[in-house]
């Protein structure tokens, strides 16, 4: 097992190496929705559209926790 230090270097280099693969090749790259905090929230349609997204491998979740979350997220 890995030391704290050693662990948290490695975190950070694989999500250095990940930031960089991204910035280098945008079109690979799952674009996530952003607006402006004064602008309220977005839509119960485009909610789904990311956490769908979130969840692609639904397949390997129970329907019902995925849909028990969703409905979780949107309470808060």
């Amino acid at each position: 097992m890995l030391d704290y230090d050693a662990h948290r270097s490695r975190l950070i280099a694989e999500t250095s190496a990940f930031i960089e693969w991204g910035l280098a090749h945008p079109d690979q790259v799952r674009w996530i929705p952003t607006k402006r905090i004064s602008e309220g929230g977005f839509s119960d349609a485009m909610s789904r559209v990311f956490w769908a997204g979130v969840f692609g491998a639904s397949a390997l979740v129970p329907g019902d926790l995925v849909h028990r979350f969703l409905r979780w997220v949107r309470r808060g």
